[in-house]
């Protein structure tokens, strides 16, 4: 896997990445929110999203500035209701 330390590296921001994502303050965060908070920079925080996806959610809805917005799939299953989840799973998208 090349150079342990890099991938040291890279899992400690992975793990501060979500866990900034899982901040029970917030619903869902912005890459720049994520970054500012974690001191990971901005496009390694998107790097981190992209080699997450599995774990990430991305809402269909962007915030007032037309960010995208995250959230891992198990805080969202702990931050939205029942209902939300329902329809969201209906329409085939995460709103």
């Amino acid at each position: 896997m090349g150079n342990n330390g890099n991938a040291q590296l890279d899992r400690t921001a992975m793990q501060r990445v979500i866990d900034a994502l899982e901040d029970p303050r917030f619903d869902w965060r912005t890459v720049e929110g994520v970054a500012e908070q974690t001191g990971v920079d901005p496009s390694m925080v998107r790097a981190i999203l992209k080699e997450s996806e599995h774990e990430i959610v991305r809402s269909s809805v962007p915030d007032e500035s037309g960010r995208s917005l995250y959230t891992t799939r198990r805080h969202y299953r702990q931050t939205s209701g029942l209902g939300t989840r329902i329809l969201s799973a209906l329409s085939d998208r995460i709103t």
